[in-house]
């Protein structure tokens, strides 16, 4: 694939740098690190450098449902996502993006009282069960668990509702119409 002109530019400066690294004594080193991002293990690398600070700052949260849930409530968030992009009222999301910004305005929504979640009942499920994987900021899940325990102990609600229950009753009652077995 090509590069952008503005990627080419970045390639040629890395490289006069390294090259000015090298003409200047400065330790060899240096210059090879600089040479090293060009590589394709040097791409690799700053990609781990990305994904570990989005992991840190956003990490992964694996909610347990039957898989018929989990991918209706795939399935209408993608529905959902395409016809924002359609008319127009989001721009284009990248994989997953869509879900996790559902996952925002359900935690957000629970921390300013405008959803309550419906308690979860624990029992057997019928039929396979998957995990639906969504990232959420970190600090919006300790705010979240947090204010579940502030419910409680202020005599609001007889459970303390977790990040995940929020989401798992939010993206239920929103993206499915299929009654969650129990």
């Amino acid at each position: 694939m090509a590069l952008s002109r503005q990627d080419q530019h970045r390639v040629d400066l890395l490289k006069k740098a390294s090259a000015h690294l090298r003409d200047t004594g400065a330790p060899a080193e240096l210059a090879d690190t600089v040479d090293f991002v060009l590589t394709d293990e040097g791409a690799r690398f700053v990609s781990r450098l990305r994904w570990k600070d989005l992991e840190e700052e956003s990490p992964n949260l694996a909610i347990r449902m039957p898989r018929a849930v989990r991918d209706e409530i795939k399935v209408n968030v993608q529905k959902k996502d395409e016809a924002m992009k359609k008319d127009g009222t989001t721009p284009a999301l990248k994989k997953g993006t869509s879900l996790s910004m559902e996952a925002a305005a359900a935690l957000n929504s629970f921390l300013t009282d405008e959803y309550t979640p419906l308690r979860p009942v624990r029992g057997e499920h019928e039929g396979p069960v998957a995990n639906l994987n969504i990232r959420v900021n970190a600090d919006l899940r300790r705010r979240v668990d947090e204010y579940g325990q502030k419910l409680l102990a202020d005599g609001e609600l007889d459970w303390a509702p977790i990040t995940s229950q929020v989401l798992r009753s939010w993206l239920v009652d929103n993206f499915t119409a299929l009654p969650e077995p129990e």
